[in-house]
């Protein structure tokens, strides 16, 4: 799933994976689980952590942890962001992604896990 940034957003119109800052004493997986729910109202789980990548957007660096998570409950709805879709692996490469998740889907380690989880 990607979620498209609002055009007032840092990074207009572009798709990302969806989540958050983390906040003082809370790991990544509490901080992807909470960021979630506040975003788009839904609970998940998280399945596995991949390779995190730096980025320097020249305004902001920052440090993407992505985490493979599944939903468990609820329904989607845009709390901060313009649209949602679920889209397949060949989809991705298509899409206007904001840059440090085009770096992350370059990373090898994370190719290999995301395929492991492909269709499932």
């Amino acid at each position: 799933m990607v979620a498209q940034n609002h055009p007032t957003s840092d990074h207009p119109l572009q798709w990302e994976f969806p989540g958050g800052k983390i906040q003082e004493n809370e790991t990544s997986a509490q901080c992807i689980v909470r960021e979630i729910k506040e975003e788009l109202e839904i609970k998940i789980t998280v399945l596995e952590k991949m390779q995190a990548v730096e980025h320097d957007y020249g305004h902001k660096a920052i440090r993407l942890i992505p985490l493979l998570c599944r939903i468990e409950s609820g329904a989607i709805k845009l709390n901060d962001h313009a649209a949602v879709k679920w889209i397949d692996a060949g989809e991705l490469k298509t899409l206007d992604l904001a840059a440090a998740d085009r770096i992350l889907l370059e990373n090898e380690k994370n190719q290999k896990v995301l395929k492991k989880y492909i269709g499932k």
